[in-house]
């Protein structure tokens, strides 16, 4: 990820520029568009000439940048839009891409890296990104923001037609792919590492993967059946090349592992904002994913428990044609059943997913959904019993960089009773922790050891900082 990129302002100075060049382009109406996109015609541009207005005329309102209370920060910290700013406005993060795109591409030789020292955070490695745009650096205003002169030479027009052509794929969205009939089976002794929001690319997403990859060593040398499971969002919009640039280079299971370690990555927001076309004809080619068959959704079984990846993104916070298939898999046995997701069924901070709990209310009703994990926010929170799931962990920290809002000590919103709260040291932002969850089956029992980017367990000392389901 570029610097600038990720700082709202320039972004926001680059969505005003691409409106003004659609703009013209409207008023050609009949003359050939630029021939390096053949496929963006008069009506591309008209839509995305539509869609990108009404996206600046939302950013006027808010921001649709990562949520967060800023009452609970220390003094002296700037927003975190300035440093890390990840839309969940499906154009906005399409543009994201195309900025990134061309500058990869157009102008690889104005990108450098940071080096060490990120901007004012410092440390060893960047705490957001080691990436930035060559002549374009920031100023610094007096309350510490950071932002960047208005002056480009950029292709607008380049830019523009790029994001009208994946923004003309996301209207055209790859088909779904039926899940599957049959359940994988596994062993009743093993190992699910579980991580959402990861693929960013970013050094400390690698550090994440990097200490992955120490636990799938160990697994190894105890002789272990491993599986490695992203439960989604690659950034910012899903792109092929997104894919190739962020999440496969990376990915803590090599390619010469393909057949004795498991990987599975289910379907996120952001893999379907450009129609989710990388996702499927991407990232689930790649050899490492086969066993999902090119389906979005997995079943895992051993002689205890079933376990059931879930799309809750092709229909956004919502289950695309799955519903049957639940049940099909609920008859076929009567194992205790774990969920995977990347949305959220219900959360203390942001809103739940009204539309799961009415499609799944017969499913949960019945009990038999004793652990969900899910990502989507940028956090790691555990939740008391509620709506009929008895273990609710989300695990969405794995790859974003995100502000620790809440203070060590702040009280727990409801049904939450554990949020981890650390932050990095010495940083003027308060940075939080990125992480991961590695579950342990053992028969009907699960050992979880929640562990960070630098490879530390957290969350209950008292329990050697594992938890124990069932």
């Amino acid at each position: 990820m570029i610097a600038q990129i990720l700082n709202r302002e320039f972004v926001l100075q680059q969505l005003d520029d691409v409106v003004k060049e659609l703009g013209t382009l409207k008023t050609k109406r009949g003359a050939p568009l630029r021939k390096d996109f053949p496929e963006v015609d008069d009506q591309s541009i008209t839509a995305l000439h539509e869609a990108a207005t009404a996206a600046i005329e939302r950013e006027q309102e808010e921001s649709s940048g990562q949520p967060g209370d800023a009452s609970e920060l220390r003094s002296g910290a700037a927003p975190i839009d300035d440093f890390s700013f990840v839309s969940r406005d499906p154009l906005v993060s399409n543009l994201q891409s195309a900025l990134e795109t061309y500058f990869v591409e157009k102008e690889p030789n104005r990108l450098a890296a940071t080096g060490v020292q990120d901007d004012r955070r410092g440390g060893r490695a960047p705490v957001v990104t080691d990436q930035t745009i060559v002549r374009w650096q920031p100023r610094r205003t007096s309350d510490g923001r950071r932002l960047f002169n208005r002056f480009s030479t950029l292709d607008a027009g380049w830019v523009a037609c790029k994001t009208a052509e994946r923004w003309r794929k996301r209207n055209g969205p790859h088909h779904f792919v039926p899940e599957p009939r049959q359940s994988v089976p596994v062993s009743d002794r093993v190992r699910l590492i579980l991580v959402g929001d990861w693929a960013t690319g970013i050094p400390r997403a690698r550090q994440v993967a990097a200490a992955i990859r120490a636990e799938l060593d160990q697994g190894k040398r105890d002789g272990l059946e491993q599986h490695v499971v992203h439960l989604g969002d690659t950034y910012y919009a899903g792109w092929g090349e997104e894919y190739q640039r962020r999440f496969l280079p990376y990915w803590p299971v090599d390619d010469w592992e393909a057949d004795s370690i498991g990987s599975w990555s289910l379907n996120g927001n952001h893999d379907m904002y450009s129609g989710g076309h990388g996702y499927y004809e991407v990232l689930l080619q790649d050899k490492r994913f086969r066993r999902q068959n090119g389906s979005s959704v997995f079943s895992l079984q051993n002689s205890k428990w079933q376990i059931l990846g879930l799309d809750t993104a092709y229909y956004d916070h919502d289950l695309k044609d799955q519903t049957g298939w639940i049940q099909q898999q609920l008859t076929q046995s009567d194992h205790k059943l774990m969920f995977l997701s990347h949305h959220q069924l219900f959360s203390s901070y942001e809103k739940g997913g009204p539309k799961l709990e009415q499609k799944l209310e017969g499913t949960l009703a019945t009990d038999r959904v004793r652990v969900w994990f899910w990502g989507h926010e940028h956090r790691c929170v555990f939740y008391k019993p509620y709506l009929h799931v008895e273990f609710a962990r989300c695990v969405g920290h794995g790859g974003v960089p995100v502000y620790m809002w809440h203070g060590k000590n702040a009280a727990y919103p409801a049904p939450a009773f554990y949020e981890y709260r650390d932050r990095l040291a010495r940083k003027l932002e308060p940075w939080a922790y990125m992480g991961f969850a590695v579950l342990d089956f053992d028969g009907p029992k699960i050992n979880v050891r929640y562990i960070n980017e630098n490879g530390k367990r957290h969350y209950n000392p008292k329990a050697l900082y594992d938890e124990q389901l069932f």
